[in-house]
């Protein structure tokens, strides 16, 4: 048999096994669209005790300076200077920014002749900061105003869409959601198949066999991205549907599909190593994926959240397939989702090499 028809096996196997499973269908159908159903129809941000602002003052002056440090004292607003020169366009799509505020020249003039001026705030609308970071900017304007004029306008804030184009919510939702079922199909499927095979003498079986560890993996593997195939489209079909989304899946976004599901796929592998039973083995899985779920960016931006759970974001698999399907399928920003599958991709080579180190039916 050769290694093609063996992972042609294990492949068939899983396929029956899952069709006749109402839960695998349920979990890669089902569940996906009712999130989107829920949180399509529910706009909440959540509070956070700040927020980063990438601020360019073109105009240097002692009123612009005086400007800032007004932002600074609301105490919700995380300063970060980007230089006068800098082009603005291209320092958001190099750094995935949410908040950029142009503080344009003529500011100071402006504001001791009594003439108007706009202040520029560019973000991203899908942000649920986006609300708290203008407030917050709009009123330090408007403190101006009263202090320069005693309440006339002078200086107004401008506020549009950080990549050219206004989006909602639910353009942040779905790649969210398309990674965290990347992620639930590839552990708790894996999981299961796992406990479920060693129990009822599978592996015994599979040990009289010429499969070898790498093969079963590879055949894992293929079977998960086909169940996360059909949940893609799921998710997709329903948000094209029912909110109109403007989003697509390119050449980047289906290769971090693929990449994280291998990703999740080995990481299942090795909690299926460690428990013997299918209980204990689902409250384990249930251990890693839950906490990945809602800090690593899938429903929530992760500037809204306190500053050490963002750190923790950063060790969490999750969040780089999150950001890298954001950049690739909303915000068009080749760079940073490259980024993030290189990250991605790296995991998935650790982890596989792990894997099949530790894995194997023939020590069953």
């Amino acid at each position: 048999m050769s290694v093609v028809n063996r992972v042609k096996t294990v492949f068939a196997g899983l396929a029956k096994q899952f069709f006749r499973s109402p839960g695998s269908v349920f979990w890669t159908i089902a569940f996906p669209v009712m999130l989107i159903l829920i949180f399509g129809a529910i706009f909440a941000g959540t509070g956070a005790s700040s927020f980063d602002l990438y601020l360019q003052d073109r105009d240097d002056t002692i009123a612009s300076s005086e400007f800032i440090k007004g932002l600074e004292a609301t105490g919700v607003l995380n300063i970060h200077m980007v230089p006068a020169d800098e082009d603005v366009d291209a320092f958001i799509e190099r750094n995935s920014i949410a908040n950029m505020l142009i503080i344009p020249e003529g500011f100071e003039d402006a504001i001791i002749s009594g003439s108007s001026t706009e202040l520029i705030l560019r973000q991203d609308t899908t942000s649920g900061a986006s609300t708290a970071v203008f407030t917050a900017v709009n009123a330090v304007a408007q403190e101006v105003n009263i202090n320069a004029t005693g309440g006339k306008k002078i200086v107004s804030v401008s506020q549009g869409s950080i990549i050219g184009k206004d989006l909602s919510y639910i353009d942040f939702f779905l790649p969210g959601t398309i990674g965290l079922m990347v992620m639930m199909i590839a552990v708790q499927s894996i999981v299961g198949y796992q406990t479920r095979y060693r129990n009822t003498g599978i592996f015994r079986k599979l040990a009289t066999t010429p499969i070898n560890n790498a093969e079963w993996l590879l055949g894992m593997m293929l079977w998960m991205l086909v169940m996360v195939a059909i949940s893609v489209a799921a998710i997709m079909i329903t948000g094209i549907l029912l909110y109109d989304v403007r989003m697509s899946l390119d050449a980047v976004s289906i290769a971090m599909i693929m990449a994280a599901t291998g990703l999740f796929t080995a990481i299942g592998m090795i909690i299926s190593q460690f428990v013997r039973d299918e209980e204990v083995a689902a409250t384990a899985a249930g251990a890693i994926t839950f906490p990945m779920m809602f800090l690593a960016g899938s429903f929530f931006p992760l500037e809204s959240m306190p500053s050490y759970l963002q750190s923790f974001a950063q060790v969490l698999p999750l969040t780089y397939v999150n950001n890298g399907l954001r950049d690739a399928m909303v915000y068009g920003n080749a760079a940073g989702a490259m980024d993030n599958f290189l990250i991605v991709l790296a995991m998935l080579a650790v982890v596989t090499v792990i894997t099949i180190a530790i894995s194997g039916w023939k020590r069953e």
